[in-house]
């Protein structure tokens, strides 16, 4: 064995609870099918993190749907904003969550492994993100307090904060990139990992040195498409939470496909490791 993980985190994003489907899915049944997966196979998860598009339209309606499902679920997961989400909306209906002092949704949360900042970069009147001259300050401040602290720190935020060459994601991406990534330039040796949503598939790489990752829409997962036609490609796609197994040098990323479940076959290994399949040996 190679060791064993210090942290189980379980990573959603852009559930979309609405009461009518949105493409041919249900987004509630979806976020439903995504909790019982969780407590069924992965309710060892130390944190849970859903970055942002709780809802559709931001409708109060949309919040009290979702604060009904998570009353009765046995993880309480930390909540974020996202470009399809109401500020007010989600603030009166979820009172507890934090707040910056200019009443921005992002918070710190520490773990016994480092420190998790989760960022706010919804604009009203906009889909693409905003990271103004006051967020940027919160999150200077709260790295330098973390360098001080000698946490190293995770960052979460909704909108994708590098260019990943499709245009309907980029069009709407985070518009304050350059200023980000100064920020990220100077705290880079702090930073471990950032994760996001927003582009509805499977992402994963690296921005300024920092590696980062983000999971397919529990709601209408897309397609990832390099025409360069400003255009989104959505169909027979399943919707997917990710598994983030970190430790103090390594994150891993596993992307759940949790509609699928009933259809896996399973094979016990041997003890080095290897399945046969039945098949003999040339």
């Amino acid at each position: 064995m190679l060791g064993t993980v210090d942290m189980k985190l379980v990573h959603i994003s852009d559930i979309h609870i609405h009461p009518q489907p949105i493409l041919g899915y249900d987004p509630i049944a979806n976020f439903q099918a995504c909790m019982d997966h969780v407590s069924t196979h992965n309710d060892d998860a130390d944190l849970v993190i859903i970055s942002g598009d709780l809802t559709h339209h931001g409708q109060p309606d949309s919040y009290a749907k979702l604060a009904e499902m998570l009353a009765s679920w046995n993880h309480k997961p930390l909540l974020m904003m996202g470009n399809h989400d109401y500020r007010e909306n989600f603030r009166a209906a979820f009172p507890q969550v934090q707040t910056d002092p200019d009443g921005y949704v992002q918070y710190r949360q520490d773990t016994a492994l480092g420190r998790f900042l989760l960022l706010d970069t919804a604009e009203a009147g906009t889909h693409a993100g905003h990271f103004g001259e006051k967020r940027q300050a919160w999150l200077r401040s709260e790295l330098e307090q973390a360098r001080q602290d000698g946490l190293p720190v995770y960052l979460v935020m909704h909108h994708n904060p590098v260019v990943v060459g499709i245009p309907n994601a980029d069009d709407i991406g985070l518009m304050d990139g350059d200023a980000f990534r100064d920020i990220l330039t100077t705290y880079r040796d702090d930073i471990r990992h950032i994760f996001f949503g927003h582009c509805h598939y499977v992402l994963s790489g690296s921005v300024c040195g920092i590696p980062f990752s983000a999971p397919r829409s529990t709601s209408h997962p897309c397609v990832p498409d390099f025409s360069g036609i400003d255009r989104m490609g959505y169909g027979d796609l399943t919707p997917t939470y990710n598994i983030c197994l970190l430790d103090e040098n390594a994150t891993v990323v596993h992307s759940i496909d949790f509609l699928k479940q009933d259809s896996i076959v399973w094979m016990h290994t041997n003890a080095d490791g290897w399945v046969s399949d039945g098949t003999a040996k040339s």
